[in-house]
């Protein structure tokens, strides 16, 4: 009887393949991640700058900005669980990823709509939200993560 040493040792003889479909969604949800997080902390380091704490306004300028790192660091903080379940194949990253983009998503409708102008900044980031979402929901990508990571 003849044994591997890969298998005694642990190591899968050969490497799970991601298809393209998946290595996208983890590549945009990483992506969709570092912007919500680099967009805090740009909100935090704004806050404490000169040129808003010498303001006449600077101390409600500051806060207002403080306010506003903290509402995109939440979402910020279930992009970061969802990249990490998504990057290792758990159908929890699957649910936390639909869900959290779905509301910002939604959040992002809401707040396009709310006014009679339109402001094509906010429909094209609005559209660029509506990606991650639909993603999830192609077929192979949903059968992959709710098979336990096993290709469809």
């Amino acid at each position: 009887m003849k044994t591997d040493s890969n298998q005694i040792i642990g190591i899968a003889s050969q490497p799970r393949k991601r298809s393209g479909w998946i290595t996208g969604v983890v590549v945009i949800q990483a992506m969709w991640m570092l912007v919500l997080v680099a967009l805090s902390l740009y909100l935090l380091v704004l806050a404490r700058s000169p040129a808003i704490i010498n303001d006449p306004d600077g101390p409600a300028v500051a806060h207002g900005l403080r306010v506003g790192a903290v509402a995109i660091a939440v979402p910020a903080v279930f992009a970061i669980a969802s990249s990490y379940g998504l990057w290792k194949g758990k159908l929890w990253g699957w649910w936390v990823g639909l869900v959290s983009n779905t509301a910002m998503l939604g959040i992002l409708i809401y707040s396009m709509t709310d006014e009679n102008t339109i402001d094509w900044d906010m429909v094209g980031v609005t559209t660029a939200s509506a990606v991650l979402p639909i993603l999830l929901l192609v077929p192979f990508v949903r059968k992959f993560y709710w098979h336990g990571g096993e290709s469809a």
